[in-house]
Order: C-alpha cells, then structure tokens, then sequence
C-alpha cells in the first residue's frame, strides 16, 4: 500500500476535469451571491440561467465527491464511515461561521446537515441510487400541486401548523434582537447593526439544527432539490462516469438534450411565468410551481451544465484549454468560495466600506467577474507553490489529526539532481 492511500488525496491523483466543473460552478455562484445589484434584463438572465442551477451543480459535485473518496478508501481497504462523519461535522463548523460571521446566504452548513444520508445509501445499487433520486422529486411533487401544502414535503401541513411554525421562527428570531447571547455580546469592535446580524444568523442556524433536521415533515423544497443532486453526484462517482467520460459520450448527450429541454421550460415558468399567464398560456398553479422552484428548471440547467461541459472537455481540444484555467479555482473550491464572501461581504458589503451600494448593473457583473479572474491568476500562483489551498489544508489536517505537506516538493531532474 502506498502512502498516498493512507492520507487524503494527493495532487497528483486529482480528476482535471472535476476541478473544472467546480470552478465554473463557483462562477455561476458568485454571480448569485453578488450580482445582486443588477436590475431589468440583466436581473431577468442571471435568475434564468444562474439562479438556483450553480448550488445544484455544486451539490452534484459534492454528492461525486463523496463517492469517490468512498471508492477510494475501499480500494487502500481503509475505514471510511467514521472519518467522513468527522470531516463532515468539520464542515459544519465551517459554514456555521461563514453563515454567522461573514455571509448569510452560505450553503456548506447546509450541506453538512443533509450529507449523513448519503452514508444510508452508500451501499446501494447504481440504478437504485437514480430512482431514490427521482423519488425525492416525485414525493416534493406531491404535497406542492396542493395550494395548502405550504413547503413541506412528507405531509400537507394544517394552516394552523404552518401558522404555529412561522410563530415559531419569528419568535426564535426575535429573541436574537431582543436577548443576544453572551458570546455575541463579548466580542469586541463589532458595530451595533453588525452584532445583531450575528446573533440573528446564530439563531437561525439554531433553529435550523434543532426544528427543521430533528423533524422530517420540515424537510423543505430547497433540501430536497440538494438531496437529489447528491443522489445524482453519488450515481455518477459510483459509475466513474468522470473519471473516463469518453466512454459515455452517448449517456452524456442525451443527459445534456433532456436536462436542456426541462431546464429551459422550468425557468421560463420561474422567471416569465407571469408574461406567459397574461398571454393566457399557463398550467395549474400547483404544477406549476413544482416545474420553476429549484427543481425542474434548476436541476435541469445544472444537469446541462455539467453534461455540456464535460463533453466539450473531452471532445474538443480547444475548449479544454480554455476551460483549464477553472481547475486552479475548483482545486481551491472552498478556499475561494469562502474568499468570495470575505470580498464582497466584509470588504464591499454593507458591513464593511459598502462599495456595492453604488455599484449598478453591468458595472455590477464586471466587478464580479473581475474578481473571478483575479480568482484564477492568484489560485495559479498558488499552486506552484503549494498543494493546497488554504482551507483545504486547514479541513484535511483535522480530518486526519495531522498537519498535511503544505509545499510542493521540487520534482527530480532526468538526471536525478532537483
């Protein structure tokens, strides 16, 4: 056994084309998070194509990421199940601080909570993985044609319990504005409007951990749709549909049509749904809501995305070089996912100097994008460097209760001098 199969994965093992989809998936997501300030048309395209689709094809990616590092602890013949619970709830930890001390909109807490259900379907057949996946959708499906479903998915809730729950919340949240925590209180320099915002992502993480994650009847559209791209990413890592992608080119094509099709209807209701009703073209309300939220249209652009891209890396040359810049970024995923925030939230946002406030539209996109590329060039000379990004050696030296080779090592010349 060598000692790469000991430890986490080694540079040298990674799959290029993972880390591009994974940076481009950080590119749709910074144009989420931060496009915000954008309005009219332009507004219109990044909710069509953007909004809800780049966290689905993260997800996916993330579900992949599971099945590989399974595939490869059971090839070294090494535990798997107890050492991802801790990498997990170290994610956890993560995002919790991301969400409460930098930005609110942060998903890998989120991730962390639903992650376990992937270590109950570890074992199970490919095949079966898919229909669980198309399950979670067709149990979604089924409470939301109702008007009185109100979000959750196992049962209809009662206006009275939906009342109760929305007490619930607000009171969970306005206890936060009301009777900070001492912990909030303590900490020093925090201005008054930041110290609430604080206490108010605590408390929603709080609650998020202690009602919706203890009870399954407020298992909520936004999770389900996460789940069933963690299915999907789980299938394709099980199949190594990546790892060899020219090898089902065909799966990849009709993949890439289907998901094209439900995609772009899916967000033609989400985002023009009122134009199309006007016109008198419209289907029932409960369906319709079921196709445009964060499902049909998103987990069908994601699907398209990831099936596109990948063929295009495959088959045509030129296109991987163009997209091969992206690897730097994906490589350091959480890394520059976290920098994103620390730019635009604590540097540029409200709490910080509040550059953005004046920033509109196009200039919007540009600043943006501006970062994404200073994003690549930085993660580039990173890596010619180092092995990892920083948060990337942070979470896999506590995953593995060691500190991780950080520099790279000097390859030997031919003649064996370095």
């Amino acid at each position: 056994m060598t000692s790469a199969a000991l430890g986490p994965v080694q540079p040298q093992e990674r799959i290029q084309l993972v880390d591009v989809l994974r940076g481009f998936a950080l590119l749709g997501i910074l144009q989420v998070n931060w496009g915000w300030n954008t309005s009219g048309a332009l507004s219109q395209l990044i909710e069509f194509f953007a909004e809800g689709s780049f966290y689905t094809s993260y997800s996916f990616l993330f579900g992949l990421g599971f099945a590989l590092q399974m595939i490869r602890a059971e090839d070294a013949q090494r535990p798997f199940l107890v050492r991802y619970v801790w990498r997990t709830a170290i994610l956890f930890v993560i995002g919790a601080g991301h969400v409460i001390f930098i930005w609110g909109g942060d998903i890998l807490h989120t991730y962390a909570l639903i992650a376990p259900v992937l270590l109950l379907v570890r074992r199970v057949r490919p095949a079966l993985i898919v229909a669980l996946a198309g399950a979670v959708l067709v149990v979604t499906m089924a409470p939301s044609v109702s008007p009185s479903a109100n979000g959750n998915v196992l049962r209809r809730a009662s206006p009275e319990r939906v009342e109760a729950d929305r007490i619930l919340r607000q009171t969970t949240m306005g206890n936060a504005y009301s009777h900070p925590p001492a912990w909030c209180q303590i900490i020093p320099g925090l201005t008054d409007a930041y110290r609430v915002a604080v206490c108010t992502r605590a408390a929603s993480v709080r609650y998020q951990v202690t009602q919706q994650y203890t009870r399954l009847d407020r298992w909520q559209y936004w999770d389900s749709s996460i789940l069933c791209m963690f299915l999907l990413g789980l299938y394709a890592g099980r199949r190594r549909l990546l790892r060899d992608a020219a090898r089902h080119t065909r799966l990849l094509l009709w993949v890439g049509g289907v998901s094209l099709v439900l995609g772009l209807a899916g967000s033609g209701l989400s985002v023009y749904g009122d134009v199309f009703k006007a016109k008198g073209i419209a289907l029932p309300e409960g369906v319709a809501r079921w196709v445009s939220d964060y499902y049909v249209g998103n987990i069908g652009l994601a699907l398209f995305y990831l099936s596109g891209l990948t063929l295009l890396f495959t088959h045509w040359r030129l296109a991987a070089r163009a997209l091969a810049p992206l690897a730097h970024v994906g490589r350091m995923g959480l890394t520059n996912y976290l920098m994103q925030s620390i730019m635009f939230s604590s540097i540029l946002g409200a709490h910080g100097f509040n550059v953005m406030r004046d920033v509109k539209d196009g200039y919007c996109l540009l600043l943006v994008n501006g970062f994404y590329v200073v994003q690549i060039l930085y993660s580039y000379w990173w890596f010619r460097h180092f092995q990892f990004g920083p948060a990337e050696w942070a979470w896999r030296s506590l995953t593995w209760w060691r500190a991780q080779p950080m520099r790279v090592v000097p390859r030997p010349s031919a003649g064996g001098v370095p």
